[in-house]
């Protein structure tokens, strides 16, 4: 008897470990499918399921212009040199060159702010006599308007045929640091239109569909809004004498550039 108590103790026993397995493993499937549902969720967003092509959008241009005093001014005379003999126009042209270029380098440029180029051609006139014509054209880049001021003065003694003041203007880092801003400032107009329209229209904004940002100019190059243009050489007018040509000075007067910026959204309305 006690030998059959025993064995029929082992077997509840047995079942009872059995149950309590199976019932632990089921647990811990339970809980990995969860995870994994929640994981999909997570992944998949359901709630958030794309429009179809034909969901209703509207479209806004957030617009910005930030201003600035330039930081970079940039030179552009030339200087035409002509000789019936081409060897002499050329040698002039050389000596020219050289002669600018050592004086821009002794008000304080450097080798990196001097660009010059040189290029001849013959021409002909009244088809009898040859003409060898060579230009000397430099670009002189200087970042302060003290030294704009003392490159201005020199090449105004220097009559050349280009232009004698710079053209005033905004440097690639400067460039980057207000573009930075003016899309700050017109991604958050565009916004403002959009909420403004959906207010008045009597719709709801929902996810923005596209933008394009690459809309930005001014401030760069060239006479145009908030630009400083330059001013032509007196060369060929008539002056009082030579001593008041070469000591003219014009002053460097850069004010403020303008950089507009625009942008375009699309939202998605509901």
């Amino acid at each position: 008897m006690a030998e059959e108590h025993s064995v029929s103790s082992n077997s509840q026993d047995k079942k009872a470990s059995n149950k309590f397995s199976l019932s632990l493993d089921l647990r811990v499937v339970v809980v990995i499918l969860l995870l994994v549902i929640v994981g999909m969720l997570v992944a998949w967003h359901p709630w958030n399921s794309a429009p179809n092509s034909s969901a209703r959008t509207v479209s806004v241009s957030g617009e910005a212009t930030v201003k600035a005093t330039p930081d970079e001014y940039v030179f552009y005379p030339s200087y035409q040199l002509k000789n019936a003999d081409k060897s002499t126009a050329s040698n002039q042209a050389t000596d020219k060159q050289n002669e600018v270029v050592a004086g821009l380098k002794k008000v304080g440029l450097t080798d990196n702010q001097i660009k010059v180029n040189t290029g001849g051609y013959e021409a002909f006139f009244d088809n009898t006599n040859d003409t060898y014509n060579y230009t000397v054209s430099i670009t002189a880049t200087v970042d302060s308007k003290d030294l704009a001021q003392k490159v201005q003065d020199y090449l105004v003694s220097t009559t050349p045929d280009g232009q004698v003041t710079p053209t005033a203007q905004f440097s690639k880092a400067m460039q980057k640091k207000l573009e930075s801003q003016a899309r700050d400032q017109a991604t958050k107009d565009a916004r403002a239109k959009a909420e403004q329209s959906a207010k008045n229209l009597g719709f709801s904004l929902g996810r923005v569909k596209s933008v394009d940002d690459s809309g930005f100019g001014g401030g760069v190059g060239g006479c145009g809004r908030g630009l400083v243009c330059p001013m032509m050489s007196t060369e060929g007018a008539p002056a009082a004498n030579a001593t008041d040509k070469a000591t003219t000075s014009i002053a460097v007067q850069p004010g403020q550039n303008d950089l507009d910026y625009s942008v375009t959204v699309v939202y998605y309305v509901k």
